[in-house]
């Protein structure tokens, strides 16, 4: 009931009908004036025609005759924007301001920026109202309806048609949908529209980032994390576009370092709001942005920037857990602090270092035996580097690296007491048995300060892994009360369970728990290699010459075994071999038989079509190259016409430019009473060969001109050096002479002054020799029994040598002789087995040729058969034949002598023969028409075989 008696402006926007500015049915309004579309709309507004006020004053935003700026142009903008606020239209408002930048770009940015400032205010104060009357309406706060994900997610029919049939219940979800999200929603759309209308403006870069800066404290308080990846997304796609390279725009000028400053000034604003946000990756992606803003900047940032912007990143490596780069972070904001124009308070800059100190020694130490990233590839350190190289730390930043660095540039020197005596504690070479005790009430000290509490769990770590150590070193076997009562403050029994596990793993503990007998066991074989690195080499060695005895000793029972297990299992593979060797050979043979016939039919199968195929191609292949060929001849000719020419033109108008900068530079410019031409157009159209004339005239004439001038210049110069000597002799000779006097006198005192040194040296070894004569004989006592006692030493060395030589190359003979033996047994049995193997694949070689023989044979067989079968074939078709040639000439005597019986005429028997013909039944078409065969003479129609008497006459004489 009470919604239902609240007039709700969101409802209203969303029912009445959106104005189409670009349909063709809408007529446009055309104004002499934009004060008369001013009128115009006040008067609409008047009647609560708001939506066509909009679409008046928008005709006159998109008229070109009020393309020209003017100050009733942003009056009638600036009304335009109140209109579009009151109807929460965020496209047409977008629309609008992209006009009015067209028209005030070149003319007043001013106005632009005037107008944008007000849209974002009337914006935030619309969006008040409207969550103040949702307060009102619902009694509650507004941060306990901002419970919905995306601001521009559309509604489903479901979702609509739930809330239609809720009830009183759904009242704070109705009004989230009708007040609190197009409210939210209006408000994002317009921060979106300022950045895209300032996106590429760079007269108007300190409102963009005023317009961001707006943008993310709207994300930040009303909790809008989806929001803020868009808007991160839009910035990131806005700097790209502006820094790119685009063909489009050659002319569009880099960004200046003001522009890129304050791009980076955003960023950090953007890191800022993702840190309260607590969305780390999208951080880690602003982090990235700002390493390619820093890449891009010629001019350093400010440094106050760059200490802020370390704090952040600090914040995200300790939430992240990577504290060797959060120390490296602190370390860079010391640094950079101390280096400020007006550094912090020294209480400030004391917190500071102990801070990164803290950081430094809180990370966990590395092993100091091998390094696993040296040994194969680590994902993980192949990100810590290429993080180190983005945030500009070291590449091989470690902790032992960093801590050196903080003691060399005085940084543990300038932290608090409590942080540089707890360092010297823990970094010392020795580490005291009684650490805890020592390091809890600095600890305590610490932890009352509120920016150093944070690290004093990893401090806690750090102390008990130190005296692990120092136990490993010191004692054996620990019992694990003993451990307890000295960590007692430190860690309780479940966390130095967790700590051992994971110094062990990384191979700084090498000791195991025995929770049998209550104690921690080093291990033997895993004892810390940095400690007993010397131990560990002694026992290697004495281990080595220990096997080397034992196989000496051992060496025959050694060579028999190795021997019967050789023999072994070379008759293992020889029993298997021959077998397994024969099985697929035969199987081989009859895959690659059936692999041949099938292959040999499809191939018959495809000869044919692929013969048809490649004829057809072949014919348009060479058509296709002949008209290729004819075309490219073609294009080469006009080609190299073309080039000819345009290298003669170069080389002509090259040659006129030299000789026109010689003309110009020449002396003599006249030739024959005429000035000499130094216009590069007109040399140009001369012929060369007449160029090359007047230019060789020239020279000559400027050669002899110049020899003139050079001949008058050496005789002035003859004449000047000439008296120059004549004045300079005498004054020459006097000064040889002072030289001369001044050496003598030098020389002399030289002599005098190493004469006198002289004397008194030897006067000082006089007596250094008398002094030293007297220790002479205790002298030479001394060294003739030092001299003794080492020629025994030496004597008994040597003996002892001889006798290790002799021992050892007798058991080098031994050795050799032993490998020798060996070394034959192995070379018989393998040439042995050598030999086995040529006379079987002998035998497997012969057997197969004549396999091959015998099939060969068969076939030859095969088809002799088959011709055979051919030729008895004919030879029967031929027999019948001949025998059906012979019946029919039978048939035809036997007709002739029947007629010669009758005496019937010729002709009547040939009609009969007709109508014998006629009355019988057609005969079949034989397949092959055999070649009539040949006739006796006298056997043909009409005709009579002559007798020996001669020829017979008709009985009718006919």
């Amino acid at each position: 009931q009470k919604l239902s008696a609240v007039p709700c402006l969101a409802a209203r926007a969303r029912a009445a009908p959106a104005p189409n500015f670009h349909s063709e049915a809408a007529a446009m309004q055309h104004f002499a004036k934009p004060e008369n579309a001013l009128k115009r709309a006040d008067e609409l507004c008047a009647v609560n025609q708001k939506e066509r006020a909009l679409e008046a004053l928008h005709d006159v935003l998109s008229a070109k005759r009020h393309r020209t700026w003017q100050p009733a142009i942003e009056e009638v903008i600036v009304r335009y924007l109140d209109l579009c606020v009151e109807l929460r239209k965020g496209k047409a408002a977008k629309e609008g301001l992209i006009q009015y930048r067209i028209i005030c770009q070149q003319v007043n940015v001013g106005s632009m920026e005037t107008v944008l400032r007000h849209f974002m205010g009337l914006a935030e104060e619309a969006t008040k109202g409207a969550l103040e009357l949702a307060e009102k309406m619902i009694g509650e706060r507004v941060e306990s309806m901002l419970d919905f994900d995306d601001l521009e997610a559309e509604e489903t029919p479901e979702s609509l048609m739930m809330a239609t049939i809720g009830g009183s219940a759904d009242s704070k979800k109705r009004t989230d949908r009708q007040v609190v999200t197009p409210t939210l929603k209006f408000l994002w759309e317009s921060f979106r529209t300022v950045l895209d209308i300032l996106r590429n403006n760079t007269k108007l870069e300190e409102l963009y980032r005023d317009a961001a800066a707006n943008a993310f404290s709207f994300c930040l308080k009303y909790k809008r994390t989806v929001e803020f990846r868009r808007l991160c997304e839009i910035l990131r796609n806005h700097i790209t576009s502006q820094t790119k390279f685009d063909p489009k725009w050659k002319e569009r000028e880099p960004p200046t370092p003001e522009s890129l400053q304050t791009h980076l000034d955003t960023r950090f604003s953007q890191l800022a709001t993702a840190i309260e946000l607590e969305l780390w990756q999208e951080a880690y992606r602003t982090v990235e942005d700002v390493h390619l803003l820093l890449q891009q900047m010629k001019k350093p940032p400010r440094p106050s920037s760059m200490a802020a912007y370390h704090s952040q990143l600090a914040m995200i490596f300790w939430v992240a857990g990577n504290k060797l780069f959060h120390a490296y972070a602190l370390t860079t904001v010391h640094l950079t602090s101390k280096s400020l124009k007006s550094p912090p308070p020294p209480a400030e800059m004391q917190l500071l270092a102990s801070r990164a100190v803290l950081a430094a020694l809180s990370v966990a130490p590395a092993s100091p035996v091998v390094d696993v990233n040296l040994l194969e590839y680590d994902l993980e350190h192949e990100k810590t580097k290429r993080m180190a190289s983005m945030l500009a730390f070291p590449s091989s930043a470690s902790r032992v690296a960093l801590l050196s660095e903080l003691l060399a540039k005085g940084v543990v020197g300038g932290a608090m007491p409590e942080v540089s005596e707890l360092y010297q504690l823990l970094e010392r070479p020795v580490v005291p048995l009684d650490l805890a005790k020592r390091a809890q009430p600095l600890l305590a000290r610490l932890a009352e300060v509120a920016s150093l509490a944070q690290y004093d769990k990893s401090l806690k770590r750090l102390i008990a892994l130190r005296m692990l150590q120092q136990m490993e070193r010191v004692y054996v076997t620990i019992h694990v009360e003993h451990v307890k009562e000295v960590m007692s403050g430190l860690l309780t029994w479940a966390e130095i369970e967790s700590l051992i596990i994971f110094a062990t793993k990384r191979d700084m503990l090498a000791l195991r728990i025995d929770y049998k007998r209550g104690r921690l066991n080093q291990q033997p074989s895993h004892a810390d290699a940095a400690i007993t690195s010397e131990v560990r080499d002694s026992l290697f060695h004495f281990a080595a010459a220990m096997d080397e005895v034992a196989e000496q000793l051992r060496a025959a029972d050694i060579a028999r075994r190795k021997a019967e297990l050789r023999a072994e299992l070379y008759l293992r593979l020889e029993a298997g071999m021959s077998e397994e060797h024969e099985k697929i050979l035969s199987r081989r043979l009859i895959i690659e038989r059936r692999k041949e016939e099938a292959e040999r039919l499809s191939m018959e199968e495809e000869k044919e079509r692929a013969r048809l195929k490649l004829i057809a191609q072949k014919k348009e292949e060479a058509e296709e190259r002949e008209r290729l060929a004819t075309e490219a001849r073609r294009r080469d000719r006009e080609r190299e016409e073309r080039e000819r020419k345009e290298e003669e033109a170069a080389q002509m108008r090259k040659l006129a430019e030299q000789m026109a900068e010689q003309r110009k530079a020449m002396k003599v410019t006249k030739k024959k009473g005429e000035k000499a031409e130094t216009n590069v157009d007109k040399l140009v159209e001369k012929d060369r060969n007449e160029l090359m004339r007047e230019q060789r005239a020239l020279m000559l004439d400027e050669r002899t001109e110049f020899e003139k001038r050079l001949e008058l210049m050496g005789k002035r110069h003859d004449h000047l050096e000439r008296a120059r000597r004549e004045e300079e002799r005498p004054l020459l000779l006097a000064a040889r002479e002072e030289q001369q006097a001044a050496d003598k006198r030098a020389h002399e005192a030289h002599v005098a002054a190493v004469a006198l040194q002289m004397k008194e040296t030897r006067a000082h070894g006089l007596r250094e020799k008398a002094r030293f004569a007297r220790m002479g004989a205790h002298a030479e006592a001394f060294s003739s029994r030092l001299m003794a006692a080492r020629r025994e030493a030496h004597v008994a060395v040597l003996d002892a040598w001889h006798a290790a030589q002799r021992e050892r190359k007798e058991a080098a003979r031994l050795e050799k002789a032993r490998a020798e033996a060996e070394e034959r047994a192995r070379e018989a049995a393998l040439e042995a087995a050598r030999r086995e193997a040529e006379e079987e694949e002998a035998r497997r070689i012969l057997e197969a040729q004549e396999a091959a023989r015998k099939a060969k044979e068969e076939e030859e067989e095969r088809q002799r058969v088959l011709e055979r079968q051919k030729a008895r074939e004919r030879e029967m078709e031929d027999k019948a034949k001949e025998q059906q040639r012979l019946a029919e000439l039978e048939r035809q005597t036997a007709k002739l002598r029947e007629r010669e019986l009758k005496g019937t005429s010729w002709a009547l028997d040939d009609d009969e023969e007709e109508e014998e013909a006629a009355a019988a039944p057609a005969p079949e078409e034989p397949k092959e028409r055999a070649p009539p065969a040949e006739r006796p003479f006298g056997e043909r129609r009409g005709e009579r075989p002559p007798a020996d008497e001669g020829w017979q006459t008709h009985a009718m004489d006919g």
